[in-house]
């Protein structure tokens, strides 16, 4: 059982396209037991391989934790250990560190269940596929803890890294991490409902539409919607026995509403408009993405992205001077 335990926790589990989970417990998962700053350890720490099959960036860092604003080395990453051991010194030896401060200030929570998660982007933290890294936090107050599930990690205490194990104890710590290939491909739009050139759309009908990256997360700021009803443009002639009657219509009018954005999976963002009032019937609607739709490496889509559908009822364009006379 120890063994099966062990694999799940060190092998990085891929959520989504080139992003990887590396965790001593379940994601997010709430700690039932803690250890102190000044009692169990100062610092908390585990080891994970880069089985991933390619090199990877470290992007976040979280943790169950609470009290002040650490020091300098608040958080600590070293490269190439070999194995899944402690490394041989101290924090102060890490490869790369740096302060954070727990979103949980108060120092006496216990056991801690506030995560506190550390944005690790801009630190070009890479692991080499295959190799064995260390990655843990400063306890500045108390660190999240729970029952021993087979996998080890260690606490600073006596000038050694202690292992929890002994106290049948893991840490939770976890850390995302993405794919280290450069991402130079712009976000696309898929997933339209109702789709392009779909007729007899109900006038009550919502729009949904998708903005994916297949790397990237979405830039949600770069999302410009808008929505038109086309049928109504100017110059449309009217005809009666042979003789014509040309009448001004408004230009197409933009239609009015809220626009939900749902990022549950940021590289898969759902959107959906719903009308103010309900579409008008027979009408022929408009539907852009602008151009600019980016994810946050920076890259944008070059053009705007339109699709139109039609709605059920009878089309303006086709009414005859004979039917509007009949309604009078």
């Amino acid at each position: 059982m120890r063994k099966i335990l062990v694999m799940l926790m060190v092998f990085g589990v891929a959520c989504f396209a080139a992003e990887y989970q590396f965790s001593t417990g379940t994601w997010d998962q709430v700690p039932n037991l803690g250890g102190s700053h000044d009692g169990w350890g100062e610092w908390f720490i585990t080891a994970f391989e880069n089985d991933t099959g390619e090199d990877v960036n470290i992007i976040e860092l979280g943790m169950p934790c609470c009290g002040p604003a650490s020091g300098d080395y608040g958080w600590v990453v070293w490269f190439d250990v070999g194995s899944l051991t402690a490394p041989s010194g101290p924090a102060s030896t890490a490869d790369a560190y740096g302060p954070y401060t727990p979103v949980d200030s108060n120092p006496s929570t216990f056991p801690p269940t506030t995560y506190t998660y550390v944005d690790l982007s801009g630190e070009n933290l890479t692991v080499e596929d295959g190799t064995f890294f260390v990655i843990g936090y400063d306890v500045t107050g108390n660190g999240g803890q729970i029952d021993y599930n087979g996998y080890t990690t260690w606490a600073w205490y006596g000038g050694y890294w202690d292992p929890d194990t002994g106290y049948s104890r893991t840490a939770l710590i976890q850390c995302l991490c993405e794919s280290a290939v450069a991402d130079t491909d712009p976000p696309y739009v898929t997933g339209m409902d109702p789709d392009d050139g779909e007729v007899g759309v109900p006038p009550d009908t919502n729009i949904v539409f998708e903005c994916v990256d297949d790397l990237s997360k979405i830039d949600l700021a770069t999302i410009d919607f808008t929505v038109r009803d086309t049928t109504l443009s100017s110059g449309r002639t009217l005809h009666s026995s042979g003789a014509s009657l040309s009448v001004n219509f408004e230009s197409t009018r933009t239609v009015a509403g809220d626009l939900d954005i749902d990022d549950t999976d940021p590289k898969d963002v759902v959107c959906t408009f719903d009308p103010t009032d309900d579409l008008n019937e027979g009408d022929t609607i408009s539907c852009t993405v602008s151009a600019g739709l980016a994810d946050t490496k920076g890259n944008e889509m070059a053009d705007d992205f339109v699709w139109t559908f039609d709605t059920t009822g009878e089309d303006v364009a086709t009414t005859t001077w004979g039917a509007i006379k009949a309604e009078f």
